[in-house]
């Protein structure tokens, strides 16, 4: 399958960065098109989605921990729960830093199988959510509405949940979402990653014929 930026792709080498980097570019180009820098910014986005997902769950295991070491009055859960978030949220962090400031390898992009914007990703946590509020209020008995400890652990447990959507779904669904505009700032501020990309424009050939490299 070939790159396709409109009715007449122009070959890489015609055009400057600035050009296929052009938001004018982009907005008379069907959303739909592929080019290489949208290949770009969507492999980008996956990789740091998933990054910033996985320090997200670190740091709700930490919160975890302590809420537990709070409710049930013993230090234990907060180490047990603490450390090994704690690790995965640096781990994590650390490699999401990383591939912010690095060309992905468009071959090797992670396979997005959540939702792909912020409205989406909303959409589905709000499904959610209501379905978990709905199965609870359907199944509780009359006495548990006046029962302050009973609705004391459902708000704990649906403020975990909510946490953990927003981690696993919200933030990893945002960035992808807003990976061309991302890579659009990146490239403008960033001079080591325009670098990299004014490097990749010279080099580059589409395999299938003689596509354009933009537009973003």
């Amino acid at each position: 399958m070939s790159y396709q930026t409109g009715p007449s792709p122009l070959f890489h080498s015609d055009r400057p960065l600035d050009y296929w980097l052009s938001p004018e570019l982009a907005a008379i180009t069907p959303a739909s098109a592929r080019s290489r820098l949208r290949e770009i910014a969507g492999a980008r986005g996956a990789y740091m989605g998933a990054w910033a997902a996985g320090t997200g769950l670190g740091a709700f295991l930490v919160l975890l921990g302590a809420v537990l070491s709070v409710r049930l009055g013993t230090f234990a859960p907060l180490p047990a729960l603490g450390l090994p978030g704690a690790a995965i949220a640096v781990f994590c962090g650390v490699f999401y830093a990383r591939v912010r400031d690095r060309l992905p390898k468009t071959s090797r992009a992670l396979v997005n199988r959540g939702p792909g914007s912020l409205r989406g990703a909303l959409s589905f946590v709000g499904f959610i959510l209501i379905v978990f509020i709905g199965v609870f209020a359907f199944t509780a008995k009359p006495s548990t509405w006046q029962d302050p400890e009973v609705l004391l652990t459902l708000a704990t447990v649906l403020a975990f949940l909510i946490c953990l959507l927003v981690a696993a779904i919200i933030i990893p669904a945002t960035i992808l979402g807003r990976s061309r505009e991302s890579l659009r700032r990146k490239a403008a501020n960033d001079p080591h990653f325009r670098a990299l990309l004014e490097q990749d424009l010279a080099t580059w050939r589409d395999p299938y014929g003689d596509a354009g490299y933009g537009p973003l």
